[in-house]
């Protein structure tokens, strides 16, 4: 039914937009990318995630089925989110040889789809680059006459902040949190309006215990999926050390006491185990651990000492890996990434290499109960001074969104939400005194005033004499 919608709506905008190709423009350069913005605002007519076949592939095929899905069943009218190349923006196009400027910035790109497609909701762009300095952003805005206020500029710091520069799973952490309604400023300073000082502290907190409490829920069925599996790893590497030999080298001999009091650590700290951070210290113990072994089998062999790298990507228990290769999951894009000898082997021979499992799924399938567990991991446990990427968008998602939905609980976070609803509320109040003293207002055309400067052009649904319906907007290069 929605294709079926989106194909008439299609047709209807694009007739639109033939009538309107003999309009005279500014300048031919940038010309070319005003036509382009109106055959994305005619892939808009109807909600959901477009991308660009000149993209590049950058999101797999049932990733972007999903994502096209939930744009559309968003709240508000759904959303309307365009995934292009940075170059189509640009006036130089492709011959621009250093950096990218682009026609619009900002939510600017945004409200110039919305002025082009004319129906209220929820508009984001995404600008395909290899950096922000070509152009790599993603900039959205709300407009809205009427009805809630969403969060779509903190969905854009969460988005990037989250996720960057994986696309799919940006597109998908902005959709979650742009569906999320702003609520006036006095609900959320409900519990604090009497201004007493024993109230705001009263408020804080409760809220704080309140944030403590649903995350040491969350936390404790996290625990009830993977201590399993930490119980298995910590027994199987306990009877590895056991069988290590004896040795009269001295640095052989401090280096298997090492391995034997890291193993330790990881046995007690998982007895004690009751939070995320507690399980991410275990696995990062094991990996140590298990980094350590190779250094041990280094030696005893002749060789040097190995640079820490990340773990075997199909099961950490194999240990540091040693090679790379291509891999791609279930209807995702192909990837690179770090594993064993013996899974190198496995792919060399078109061979599916057995994964990790928890429960009946792969381990990097498990959602926000396995973050903890890969981040211990993958962030440095052997001893980098940094960290790894894990090379699968499902954790990333999975991160994301955890992170943030703790992160917003937080007093502090809900101070900072109250303080944008207070400058939003102001700045609205400001804008409304403006329009009641500014007289007879502006002048009629294609105008309407652009944040750019630049004049409007022509817009599909008249919406650059809406401006004023502008609710929530941003945007970030990343």
């Amino acid at each position: 039914m929605r294709s079926a919608a989106r194909l008439a709506g299609t047709a209807a905008l694009t007739a639109v937009a033939a009538l309107w190709a003999g309009a005279a423009p500014a300048a031919a350069d940038e010309a070319d990318v005003e036509r382009y913005l109106d055959e994305v605002a005619v892939e808009l007519a109807e909600p959901g995630v477009w991308i660009d076949p000149d993209a590049g592939g950058i999101i797999g095929d049932v990733e972007a089925a999903q994502l096209d899905d939930a744009a559309a069943e968003a709240p508000g009218n759904g959303m309307r989110i365009a995934v292009v190349p940075a170059w189509k923006l640009d006036p130089e196009g492709q011959e621009r040889l250093f950096g990218r400027t682009l026609l619009y910035e900002g939510e600017e790109l945004a409200s110039q789809m919305y002025d082009r497609v004319g129906v209220d909701g929820v508009y984001a762009v995404m600008s395909v680059a290899d950096s922000s300095y070509d152009g790599r952003g993603l900039f959205a805005v709300q407009h809205s006459e009427e009805g809630p206020t969403y969060y779509v500029e903190d969905a854009i710091d969460q988005a990037v902040d989250c996720c960057a520069p994986n696309y799919g799973p940006m597109i998908d952490r902005f959709i979650e949190r742009s569906s999320d309604v702003d609520h006036p400023l006095y609900r959320d300073a409900a519990p604090w309006a009497a201004g007493a000082a024993g109230i705001s502290g009263g408020w804080w907190g409760a809220t704080a215990l309140s944030a403590r409490r649903r995350r040491r829920t969350e936390e404790q069925r996290h625990l009830d999926v993977v201590r399993p599996l930490l119980t298995e790893e910590v027994i199987e590497l306990s009877d590895r050390v056991s069988d290590l030999p004896t040795t009269s080298d001295v640095t052989q001999a401090a280096l298997t006491k090492e391995i034997l009091d890291t193993v330790e650590k990881a046995r007690h700290r998982l007895d004690a185990t009751k939070t995320d951070g507690d399980v991410q210290a275990v696995t990062t113990l094991l990996g140590t651990a298990r980094y350590k072994i190779a250094c041990l089998e280094a030696l005893q062999q002749g060789r040097p000492v190995p640079e820490p790298t990340p773990p075997c990507f199909f099961d950490p228990r194999h240990g540091p890996s040693t090679q790379r290769r291509q891999w791609s999951p279930a209807g995702g894009v192909q990837r690179e990434v770090p594993v064993c000898d013996q899974d190198a082997a496995r792919l060399d021979a078109g061979e599916a290499p057995a994964a990790r499992q928890a429960g009946s799924r792969s381990y990097w399938e498990g959602g926000e109960d396995l973050v903890a567990y890969i981040e211990g991991y993958w962030n440095g446990s052997a001893g980098s001074t940094g960290s790894w990427r894990f090379p699968h968008d499902d954790h990333a998602r999975a991160r994301g969104s955890l992170w943030s939905r703790w992160d917003s609980r937080r007093p502090r976070a809900r101070l900072a939400s109250m303080g944008r609803s207070l400058s939003k509320a102001a700045s609205s109040a400001m804008t409304s005194s403006g329009d009641g003293s500014s007289g007879s207002g502006s002048g009629g055309g294609w105008g309407g005033g652009s944040s750019s400067g630049r004049s409007r052009r022509r817009s599909f649904g008249g919406g650059s004499s809406r401006r004023s319906s502008r609710r929530s907007g941003g945007g970030r290069r990343f």
